[in-house]
């Protein structure tokens, strides 16, 4: 068999939970261009307007955090497509969607932490993450061979240093890493117990990923903690998405890539 028909995808269906993000947008293009019909899921249609204009991009508006909302848009989907093959969640909530506010109350320590945010970054990172998987389940394993792929961060493996962070007022704070490490065992146990079903669950552990929001002063402390001395670009993704929802990927399930740049390494 030719290897490069293995990284095939074409005709395949994927909905992808917060493609409208900097990760989310680059995982539709490159389903896209692999020939996949594409769904994204989010709060705002605000992925790249190349792909919008494709005839295989579709876009339901919807709250993952609000269970009777996940629970209509997967029977619209049902009806309309019978079938999903791959299933990508990317959403999470990080504080202000639109800009970093320093000294937020995301970003507070844990003895001052707000019940109202920590219930908030659970109700989007891990409630959002089980609504999706509860009732899109069914669609992939309707399938012999289907694929869920979720994202977790660095943060899911490692505490963040705080001396990246200074005095900046933003951090990575207690409800974001305790989400993102949950993510990890989530993934790990729809491997285990749907494996039999032919669905494979993998999760990404990406690296800090540069974007305009972020100080000089921040770009450069974080860089000096990665042998490669960088952030990633949200582009740099693509290919291990790729990898991961095609039969190239067909004995990987149950596993973590990290793509970090050598920064949990060390």
């Amino acid at each position: 068999m030719d290897i490069y028909s293995r990284f095939r995808i074409t005709n395949k269906i994927a909905v992808v939970v917060g493609g409208s993000g900097q990760l989310g947008s680059k995982t539709i293009d490159v389903l896209l261009d692999a020939g996949c019909k594409v769904i994204n899921l989010d709060l705002f249609d605000n992925c790249n307007l190349d792909s919008k204009n494709r005839k295989n991009y579709f876009y339901f508006k919807l709250d993952i955090s609000k269970e009777i909302n996940v629970k209509k848009i997967s029977s619209i989907i049902k009806k309309k497509f019978k079938k999903i093959d791959i299933l990508i969640n990317h959403s999470h909530y990080k504080g202000d969607k639109k800009k970093l506010t320093p000294f937020h109350d995301f970003f507070a320590s844990i003895e001052n932490y707000s019940s109202k945010i920590w219930e908030k970054t659970m109700k989007v990172n891990i409630d959002g993450l089980f609504f999706c998987t509860k009732y899109f389940l069914p669609l992939l394993i309707k399938n012999k061979k289907s694929v869920i792929i979720n994202t977790s961060s660095t943060y899911g493996k490692v505490s963040p240093n705080k001396n990246i962070y200074g005095n900046s007022g933003i951090n990575s704070p207690i409800s974001y890493i305790t989400s993102k490490f949950a993510i990890i065992g989530f993934t790990k146990y729809i491997a285990c117990h749907y494996a039999h079903k032919g669905l494979r669950a993998n999760v990404i552990i990406p690296g800090g990923v540069q974007n305009k929001n972020q100080s000089k002063g921040f770009l450069k402390k974080y860089s000096e903690l990665v042998p490669m001395k960088r952030l990633s670009e949200s582009h740099e993704y693509k290919e291990a998405i790729l990898y991961l929802v095609s039969d190239a990927s067909s004995y990987v399930t149950g596993s973590e890539m990290i793509i970090d740049g050598g920064y949990t390494a060390w």
